[in-house]
């Protein structure tokens, strides 16, 4: 049982009213978690699992009032909004995490209906343009947004499926360690450049940080790892690069 304050949010698990295909692998985020959210319907995973959320954010159109009691009473938070709203339930939970002080957010029931997940990708987008870095989290894929100028180090095993798609335009990166590496490439964003690249065996998990490694110099871009286990260490800032006047 949780239902306790939480001061400071190191790592938020926000729970959304998705497909959870592996029970074990969701539990682990849960209990990994500092603080743990349930968009409405997301709770209803969290009570098979013997778990309450420290926030319960949504209209609760998809939750029965007596789960929404339930967990109350387990000394949750509720938070209620109305059905008619511009906001989905998972961008309001995500906003009370960030306001809770979350400095790192992963998103699990994310993947599945196209036009949400689309919206989740949103979701993380304007998460790392405010310096909070989010993940999409599954047991067969993991996905993050970069927001130039940015930079990740990828833990991905050889033979690992990488993909990356722009998003809100061009997008200008550096691959290092895949198959298919690019220094300052353009990927276009009405092409496919990006899409099915490869953790190459003579790169991945060396010593000394020689990864694969993914660079965002201008726009943005998805970044998606075919590994429930990427954690996109080292997750940094890129130096702000100078241009000439």
């Amino acid at each position: 049982m949780r239902g306790r304050e939480v001061v400071c949010a190191r790592l938020a698990a926000v729970f959304l009213d998705g497909e959870y295909e592996q029970a074990a692998y969701y539990r682990r985020w849960a209990e990994a978690a500092d603080l743990l959210v349930a968009a409405d319907g997301g709770a209803r995973f969290l009570a098979a699992a013997g778990l309450v959320p420290d926030l319960l954010v949504g209209d609760f159109d998809s939750l029965d009032e007596a789960a929404v009691d339930h967990a109350l009473q387990r000394g949750a938070r509720v938070v209620r909004h109305p059905v008619r709203k511009d906001k989905t339930d998972g961008e309001l939970a995500v906003e009370e995490a960030v306001r809770a002080g979350a400095r790192e957010v992963v998103l699990a029931g994310a993947l599945g209906a196209l036009d949400h997940t689309l919206g989740h990708l949103a979701i993380l987008e304007r998460l790392e343009a405010g310096g909070t870095p989010a993940r999409l989290v599954s047991p067969a894929m993991v996905v993050r947004v970069l927001v130039a100028p940015a930079a990740v180090r990828l833990g991905a095993p050889p033979g690992t499926r990488v993909s990356l798609a722009p998003l809100c335009g061009d997008a200008v990166v550096t691959l290092t360690g895949l198959e298919y590496p690019l220094d300052r490439g353009r990927l276009p964003a009405d092409a496919c450049l990006g899409l099915g690249n490869i953790v190459s065996p003579s790169h991945a998990g060396q010593a000394g940080g020689g990864g694969a490694s993914v660079t965002a110099h201008e726009g943005r871009v998805a970044v998606l790892v075919w590994d429930g286990a990427e954690s996109f260490d080292a997750p940094r800032r890129a130096a702000k690069e100078r241009r000439d006047a």
